[in-house]
């Protein structure tokens, strides 16, 4: 091979030319199994033709339709589509007269110009242009309920989900295949010297046979056709994404879709029996809108670049929402589908890690259901993580990637792209791959963008990203921990605290400007100003900014604080504030702790037996007032412990005030509580039972 042929077939790599033209050949009419074969002789062709300054595309699809032949070659064996629709559809397309397919395809699944299509089928503009239209038109006729447009933008992800062979490499010519090509190159040249008049008769018998199904106005038959359409749609998604039905009860975009889709039908009905019925293509265009519902996240993504809605900003919004919800959505459905093979699941957990690797190497011994989950699952750009959340007996394994827009939120209104690419740019699950000037920088915007909203905008996605993210970077959650377990907070996470408390004037600045500085007092593990920081009080930060005056504050007000033993940061801080205590022997320790903290220690103290800890711990020094605790059984299931307190609780006592701290079990029923009193000294401790 020359200079100029790797030159010209590295040049239709780089433009990934080759899938398109396998993409092409197929829906053409070559068989599945000779895809790769006829593809590497168009490209050895192309190469032949190709001069400076032509478009590699045209060359390249110019030289594939002279190879095609007509009629197609025999009918499809494989199961390469997943739906009926698709290969139904499929078969249409390659049975259309061969002088209507090609310029079908080439416009309507390939995106040529009517002029770049008659260069390669070797006919005029106008012929490639009404030939196309003839194929619009024969395909609506098959099938007079079908959504085309939807359908070919469904079709074309389906092939691209199809993988093409390889050509067979030295091939051995036999006399009889010889002779084949012989017949086909002479079939191929006549079909190209005639092209146009083919296109020409087409027209003709379209014209004289075919109406325009979609000119007419809705009637009551048509309305009753439509009335099946999502229920028979969301049977097919069901089975796409592998739910069971309490999966699909779960789904709230279906939820909305259905309820959108009966007020589409009742004002249908409604227009018909008054005599103002819409045409079918005006009906058939929003209903194609409501059944966008049934779009996986890829699907949505790809959707948005092929019809953009950049001069919308509401449709931009809505579309964002539902996005997120879907993304969401999805990952509940695979997580379903892990939990209930859980026994994999901890097949491939080693100490406290899951081996991604190792679980995914094994996934022909799995059950199909799972492996389906996991095929989507890598299909939609879902990714498990290596870290673990136990909550009781039960493991789970969180995603460390979920789906984006990417390049495709171009498609969206400016205002509400530019904050999806805030947020894409760092993903909450790999914030320890990005530097802490990088995550001050993303807040920082959005808290800005949270502060520019008019106040009587009810699109709140700048603030709830700025909250979420907040949340993230200060307490942890999909991010990962916040205390490593020397019960210090983390290097990483110190280092962002101090560039977003060296930022001051911001909402998230103004907060944790005090953490910063009692951490540093406490060698980064105790701050009073931690334990009373709560998301409402970025919240209420962040309206304070946008409105101009100090907000913030009244959330000391209603202060309400809560703590869980199965949250790895909780349990962490909890047992490092316990061997203070016990190395110190010095309840003084407890100023400014919490009533949730020391109701915590309680519980530790008397699962553990530990007078001295629970008699420090007791009002009176009595170790009897926390005794009960494991005598009712509270300790018996401490990992699963949840424990609240709510400021409004706070009830006078003989020693001044008392509350009680709820305490949740995950297994069990019964709320409890434990009462405990503030000191003179003002210090929480555990009080009688019996108060107030």
């Amino acid at each position: 091979m020359g200079e100029k042929e790797k030159g010209t077939r590295a040049l239709y790599k780089a433009h990934d030319l080759e899938q398109s033209l396998n993409c092409f050949l197929h829906q053409a009419g070559v068989p599945y199994e000779r895809v790769g074969e006829i593809a590497e002789k168009a490209i050895g062709k192309a190469e032949e033709e190709q001069t400076d300054g032509a478009d590699p595309r045209v060359i390249l699809f110019r030289a594939a339709a002279r190879l095609i032949a007509d009629p197609p070659d025999g009918e499809e064996d494989q199961e390469l589509f997943r739906f009926q629709e698709d290969e139904q559809l499929n078969r249409e397309i390659r049975n259309l007269p061969v002088g209507v397919r090609l310029p079908f395809v080439l416009i309507r699944l390939h995106d040529f110009g009517a002029a770049e299509t008659g260069s390669i089928c070797r006919m005029t503009a106008d012929e490639a242009r009404t030939a196309a239209e003839t194929g619009d038109r024969m395909l609506t006729e098959a099938d007079p309920d079908r959504d085309l447009d939807r359908q070919l933008s469904l079709l074309r992800r389906a092939y691209g989900r199809i993988r093409y062979p390889e050509p067979v490499a030295h091939q051995p010519e036999t006399p009889a295949l010889a002779e084949q090509e012989k017949d086909r190159s002479k079939g191929v040249r006549l079909w190209a010297a005639g092209a146009g008049l083919l296109a020409t008769v087409g027209l003709l018998i379209a014209a004289a046979f075919i109406l325009p199904v979609q000119a007419g106005p809705v009637d009551a038959a048509y309305v009753k056709k439509l009335e099946t359409r999502f229920d028979e749609e969301k049977a097919r998604f069901q089975e796409k994404i592998g739910a069971q039905d309490m999966d699909m009860m779960d789904l709230l975009t279906i939820q909305e879709g259905k309820s959108e889709f009966s007020l589409f039908i009742s004002r249908l009905d409604r227009a018909v029996q008054k005599g103002q019925a819409p045409a079918k293509k005006e009906a058939n265009e929003e209903l194609a809108e409501i059944l966008d519902v049934f779009d996986l996240p890829s699907e949505m993504a790809m959707q948005l670049s092929e019809q953009p809605i950049n001069h919308d900003q509401l449709k931009s919004r809505e579309y964002v929402r539902v996005f997120e919800m879907r993304k969401q959505e999805m990952a509940m459905i695979f997580s379903n589908r892990l939990m209930e093979h859980m026994n994999f699941i901890e097949a491939a957990i080693h100490g406290e890690k899951f081996d991604k690797e190792g679980f995914l190497a094994n996934t022909d011994e799995y059950p199909e259901s799972l492996r389906y989950a996991l095929q989507l699952m890598e299909q939609e750009g879902y990714e498990l993580s290596e870290e673990i959340i136990r909550f009781g007996d039960q493991v789970y394994v969180i995603p460390e990637k979920l789906p984006t827009l990417g390049e495709h939120a171009d498609g969206l209104e400016e205002s509400v792209a530019s904050v999806i690419r805030v947020a894409e740019r760092v993903p909450l699950q790999k914030i320890s791959d990005h530097e802490p000037v990088v995550l001050e920088e993303t807040l920082l915007e959005l808290e800005e963008m949270a502060g520019d909203r008019n106040t009587s905008d009810q699109w709140r996605m700048p603030e709830e990203l700025a909250v979420h993210y907040f949340g993230e970077f200060v307490f942890g959650g999909e991010s990962g921990r916040v205390f490593g377990e020397d019960g210090t907070v983390l290097a990483e996470r110190r280092e962002l605290w101090k560039r977003l408390a060296g930022r001051p004037e911001s909402p998230s600045g103004k907060l944790l400007e005090p953490v910063v500085a009692e951490m540093e007092k406490t060698g980064w593990k105790r701050s009073k100003s931690y334990d009373h920081l709560v998301t409402a009080s970025y919240q209420s930060a962040l309206k304070s900014a946008r409105e101009g005056h100090d907000r913030y504050s009244e959330i000391d007000n209603h202060v309400f604080l809560d703590g869980s033993f199965g949250n790895s940061d909780f349990r962490v801080r909890t047992e490092t504030l316990y061997r203070d205590l016990t190395a110190a022997g010095d309840r003084s320790l407890l100023s400014d702790t919490t009533p949730v903290m020391v109701a915590a220690l309680a519980l530790i103290a008397a699962d553990r037996g530990d007078v001295t800890i629970m008699e420090l711990l007791s009002a009176d020094g009595n170790a009897a007032n926390l005794t009960w605790l494991s005598e009712k059984g509270l300790t018996e299931a401490i990992e699963e412990v949840h424990l609240s307190f709510h400021e409004d609780d706070v009830v006078p006592h003989e020693t001044g005030v008392s509350v009680p701290v709820r305490v949740d079990t995950f297994s069990g029923f019964e709320q409890k509580q434990i009462w405990l009193t503030l000191t003179p000294e003002g210090l929480w401790l555990v009080d009688r039972q019996d108060a107030p």
